[in-house]
């Protein structure tokens, strides 16, 4: 209620003093922001209106600002939990409409957390067809990836929670799409509840929530009906989505750095249906390094624990612990394209840039990781003393118009 009342006034309709929010609604200028009750790319998918209680991942003071600033906006709505395959290919129709629509050749991709993967994998990893899969890759239509806290070492926060599951749900479970055994790591991002209101419903028949409820959910657009892995989620489907999320996210397949049980790695890949043994197999310096896309990082870090807005410590200093400064999810070297370490291109430069890191004054909180969404102010610091200095100081829609004017100082 402290942190976010400026959100549960736009879209909470009844509030309970006692039972919280009993109404949620969707103010109708926001209604194409994600996530949304229809699917753009697939009329057989819709949400539920249950959606309506989560609040938009981006806020309309970041379109609004992008828009003024002469920018054609398009936001991707993927599946909150699955591989990257997965959300690459979701992020992809995202691309193609923005081509389509505005004729352009190429796009700029804005990628905030594992979305700055995910834009990395669709750019070198897919074809523009799928029916001509040895035709152009994406990478033709992309100019740049800008990361907004992305996680190219992986997030640690992610590598805790896997680590974790192997004792929980591989060594002491039933294997490991035990949802009952990985309650606990499910509960921390809501759990069934969570999955069940963002998963897309095959609309069928369906005429009213009610007739959708009983809709079989599915995973992505583009879905086959065959496919345990995209259609007809029971439990342990949906609990699979999300192991499939946190998979990709952790150390162990962002970086060649396995579980030291690597049978158990082996039996994880084949839950999630992914082939290969981690990230550097399909994207890497051969197919990265001096490929015609530029690559922008800026990140986020935490100076210290903001207890009255910040909530539950507990992640937090765990990674602090284990793996030094970060931003509540990820370290500052998996955020820093610098790190990355490819070699010069021929002119010596580097397709790999990073901008900044947003940290504040010294006696500032410092920048938690999901400032960049813009969803809560409370995220980064308000007072403007112990902001960034300039010129990122400000709130968030400042600082998306500053990544603007870095991009047309570099050409763009």
């Amino acid at each position: 209620m402290n942190r976010e009342s400026d959100n549960l006034q736009k879209y909470c309709a009844h509030w309970s003093d006692d039972q919280g929010c009993l109404e949620w609604e969707l103010p109708a200028n926001e209604a194409d922001l994600p996530p949304r009750v229809a699917n753009l790319y697939d009329t057989r998918l819709k949400r539920t209106n249950d959606i309506a209680q989560y609040h938009r991942y981006f806020s309309k003071d970041i379109v609004d600002r992008l828009e003024a600033c002469g920018n054609d906006v398009f936001i991707a709505d993927k599946p909150a939990y699955a591989t990257y395959h997965v959300r690459a290919a979701s992020l992809r129709n995202t691309v193609l409409q923005a081509l389509n629509d505005t004729g352009a050749e190429k796009v700029v991709i804005i990628g905030t957390s594992q979305g700055t993967q995910d834009a990395r994998f669709m750019t070198t990893v897919l074809p523009v067809d799928d029916a001509n899969s040895n035709g152009d890759r994406m990478r033709r239509h992309v100019a740049a990836v800008v990361g907004l806290s992305g996680e190219h070492q992986g997030a640690e926060i992610a590598t805790i929670g896997i680590s974790g599951m192997y004792l929980s749900n591989y060594v002491f479970g039933d294997g490991w799409v035990d949802p009952v055994a990985g309650e606990a790591f499910w509960e921390f991002e809501e759990g069934e509840r969570l999955n069940t209101d963002l998963m897309w419903r095959e609309v069928g028949d369906a005429q009213s929530d009610q007739e959708l409820y009983d809709q079989p959910l599915v995973l992505v657009e583009g879905y086959d009906r065959s496919n345990p892995l995209e259609y007809n989620f029971d439990l342990h489907g949906q609990f699979r989505a999300f192991l499939s999320g946190l998979a990709s996210l952790s150390e162990h397949y962002m970086q060649q750095d396995f579980l030291r049980d690597e049978q158990a790695w082996d039996a994880l890949l084949e839950e999630i249906g992914v082939t290969e043994r981690g990230w550097y197999e399909l994207v890497n310096e051969e197919n990265e390094n001096c490929n015609g896309v530029d690559y922008f990082s800026y990140a986020a870090r935490i100076r210290s624990w903001d207890y009255e807005y910040w909530g539950d410590a507990t992640f937090y200093l765990g990674v602090t612990a284990l793996y030094g400064q970060n931003d509540g999810y990820t370290t500052m070297d998996s955020q820093n394209f610098d790190t990355i370490g490819y070699a010069a291109c021929a002119d010596g430069s580097s397709n790999f840039q990073h901008i900044k890191t947003l940290d504040g004054n010294i006696l500032s909180h410092g920048y938690f990781h999901n400032y960049f969404t813009g969803r809560n102010k409370y995220y980064g610091p308000q007072d403007a003393w112990l902001q960034e200095r300039p010129p990122y100081r400000g709130n968030v829609a400042d600082f998306y118009e500053q990544v603007m004017k870095d991009l047309i100082e570099r050409g763009y």
